[in-house]
């Protein structure tokens, strides 16, 4: 039992005898629960006679202020009230004294989980510490704190102190059944219930008695007025909860609710930072299936620059050995950007290289390609192609076109379109392509590209189109440029005229220029 002189002190004790002695006219004593003197004096006695008055607080007996009478006879009526009010005034400063001290602790605590708040990493280990906290700041029974799941309909159970699994598992707690929990989350304010036993609000009343919980507390997780889920605090009999312990739980709730959602964030960055490093390794094996260079051809100077839009692109082209003599040429533009475009690009690529080594009627190569494609893919994934064939020895030039943007040939000034083919890979299985074939001259220059080039745009929403690809690559011809410098030129036309536009499509670009 706590003693009167662990709360009020020495020095307090001593000026509170001295004074109610003063007052009475003869010595007051303060004792104890056990009756026995705080203070011990020469003069104290304890004669049969004296007037003794219990100092009552929280309706229990804590201690006694023992006083001679004032004449050696009955004391009257109002010596009676006089020292009641002074075993009175004791009590209440012994409780106002507890209920500093208890404050004190509670804001100890609140500073405690502040301190951990603000690095907190782990957010199981985090809720289960708030609970664990509460019940001791608050001198509870138990404490649970739900989280609302990922739909928002119900209230999940993630930390618990002093509930048993029995009770934890006595059913879920749906947002639209649970009225009290409802009005916590719609209003953002505490809910009080002062018999969880028999309230007609409370879901599951037998299992909160089966438990011995009586009076609870809830209170919201709010951050930035959404609410992230309850916390609610237990008590195992009646208990009126006071507004510094309400204020109390719901300052603990709001920085719980804080750190849960920087606690989310921080998994969310983790977890952000391992698939970009997944993705630097998947752009790395990407770069790894685009040509390191151009082929060598006899007679011919090749140039390719590709510029994906982001890590993992869907443009691709390639340069395929094909015997007797003869190299494949290849450009594709596959619907979508990001990840899924990279996927299928990979996948059509293999199917490509595939059956091009082995089939020499390059319609059938893309029948064959279209068919995996049709196969395996949603009517949403498509993608364009154009491929050719090159006899290095003869410089003819055999190609079939699905779908994709014409390539130019330019050829002493003038321009012609390869648009023979068919339609887009990855639509119709039962699709068609034809083929056609002409012989490159010296001089000729073979642009081909994906329509990241054509269909850049300009603050003016107008695209680049094929009439500047044209004019651009002419007049780095008409100066006896290499086939890299008019890719550098073409591409350098471009950027002038998007300016600082930033919108823009994964970008491919292949230029053959005849010597």
């Amino acid at each position: 039992m706590t003693r009167l002189a662990d709360y009020l002190g020495q020095e307090l004790l001593e000026q509170l005898q001295s004074s109610f002695t003063a007052a009475w006219g003869r010595p007051v004593t303060i004792c104890g629960a056990d009756g026995c003197a705080l203070l011990r004096t020469a003069d104290f006695d304890s004669p049969p006679d004296g007037i003794s008055v219990p100092v009552i607080v929280d309706q229990a007996v804590a201690g006694s202020l023992h006083a001679q009478k004032t004449d050696g006879k009955t004391a009257p009526a109002p010596s009676h009230a006089m020292l009641r009010l002074m075993a009175d005034m004791i009590g209440r400063l012994y409780a106002d004294e507890q209920r500093l001290r208890a404050r004190a602790e509670e804001l100890a605590a609140l500073f405690g989980l502040t301190t951990e708040f603000t690095g907190a990493r782990d957010l199981q280990g985090l809720l289960d510490m708030v609970a664990m906290t509460v019940v001791r700041a608050m001198k509870a029974k138990a404490c649970g704190i739900r989280l609302l799941s990922e739909d928002r309909s119900e209230l999940v159970i993630k930390a618990v102190a002093n509930l048993s699994k029995e009770y934890l598992n006595k059913g879920p707690i749906l947002v639209s059944k649970s009225i009290i929990d409802t009005q916590v989350l719609s209003t953002g304010r505490p809910v009080y219930i002062a018999d969880e036993r028999d309230d007609p609000r409370v879901l599951y009343p037998v299992e909160a008695k089966r438990e011995g919980i009586v009076s609870a507390l809830c209170a919201p997780l709010m951050y930035k007025g959404k609410p992230e889920g309850v916390i609610r605090v237990y008590t195992a009999e009646k208990h009126v909860f006071d507004w510094f312990e309400t204020a109390l739980l719901q300052t603990i709730a709001a920085q719980a609710a804080a750190a849960i959602v920087n606690a989310r964030l921080y998994a969310d960055a983790l977890e952000a930072a391992g698939i970009r490093r997944q993705l630097k390794i998947a752009s790395e094996v990407q770069r790894r299936l685009t040509p390191a260079a151009p082929p060598s051809v006899p007679g011919c100077d090749i140039a390719a620059v590709y510029v994906p839009c982001f890590d993992l692109g869907g443009d691709f082209y390639d340069f395929i050995s094909l015997p007797p003599d003869n190299l494949g040429i290849a450009i594709c533009d596959v619907a979508g950007k990001g990840i899924p475009a990279s996927l299928l690009m990979a996948s059509i690529r293999a199917s490509l290289r595939a059956h091009a080594v082995n089939i020499y009627d390059m319609s059938a190569v893309l029948d064959r390609v279209n068919r995996d494609l049709c196969a395996d893919t949603l009517i949403s994934e498509f993608a364009t192609m154009f491929y050719g064939v090159l006899d290095i020895k003869t410089r003819r030039f055999t190609y079939t076109n699905a779908g994709h943007v014409p390539p130019i040939l330019i050829r002493g000034g003038e321009t012609c379109s390869l648009t023979t083919g068919g339609g887009l890979l990855g639509i119709n299985p039962s699709l068609q392509w034809r083929h056609d074939h002409f012989t490159l001259n010296s001089g000729d220059v073979l642009l081909t590209c994906t329509d990241g080039l054509t269909e850049a745009l300009n603050h003016a929403d107008e695209p680049f189109g094929r009439d500047r690809i044209i004019a651009a690559a002419q007049a780095s011809i008409e100066q006896g440029h290499s086939a890299a410098q008019i890719a550098r030129q073409v591409l350098w036309e471009m950027r002038r005229f998007t300016g600082l536009q930033t919108k823009f499509d994964d970008l491919t670009l292949l230029v053959i220029r005849v010597l």
